[in-house]
């Protein structure tokens, strides 16, 4: 059982990963939790590139999350354990980061997108997470958050920039998910 205050009195499954020197806990999540960050590129927003340039060459890929790791005291996600990873990216995903190497103008659209689902974990996200731009003319296209903040899904990126949250990725209990019914 999680010690975090606002879990106190509340069951909810942790997964524990265990070798000789200590224990790790994870949250498995039941649906698709993925990051793609495309292998396209439009340097001035005229025509794309079926391909990437200077610094985003080799970054691209998709990563899948099966479990994501959580410090129990808090329930705070550790956003770059990848132990419980698929995917093609060479470097997987932080949890939570949406990037993409598209374009240098900070008008044009962004196209990376990380798809966030908590949907049967009894979990979800702080209502209030906001993302911000991190690396050069990084900045968040959208976030939409549906199911009660359960599923969020971010569209960011840059010139080989990305999105991450703003702060800690601390998960509250979900009444609304149907794991509690």
């Amino acid at each position: 059982m999680p010690q975090a205050p606002q879990f106190r009195g509340i069951s909810v499954n942790v997964y524990c990963l265990m070798n000789d020197t200590h224990q790790l806990e994870y949250v498995t999540l039941p649906n698709e939790n993925i990051g793609n960050f495309p292998k396209i590129s439009n340097d001035n927003c005229g025509s794309e590139e079926p391909y990437l340039k200077d610094g985003g060459v080799g970054q691209d890929g998709v990563t899948v999350y099966q479990k994501i790791r959580i410090i129990p005291s808090t329930m705070t996600v550790v956003r770059t354990d990848s132990t419980f990873t698929s995917g093609t990216k060479t470097k997987p995903h932080q949890f939570g980061k949406a990037e993409d190497c598209y374009s240098y103008d900070g008008n044009c659209k962004r196209i990376g997108t990380f798809h966030i689902d908590t949907l049967g974990t009894g979990m979800k996200f702080a209502s209030d997470l906001k993302w911000t731009g991190e690396g050069y003319a990084a900045k968040v296209h959208s976030i939409t958050r549906t199911q009660d903040g359960a599923i969020i899904d971010l569209v960011c990126g840059g010139w080989c920039g990305g999105c991450v949250p703003v702060g800690d990725m601390v998960l509250y209990p979900n009444s609304l998910d149907p794991v509690w019914g």
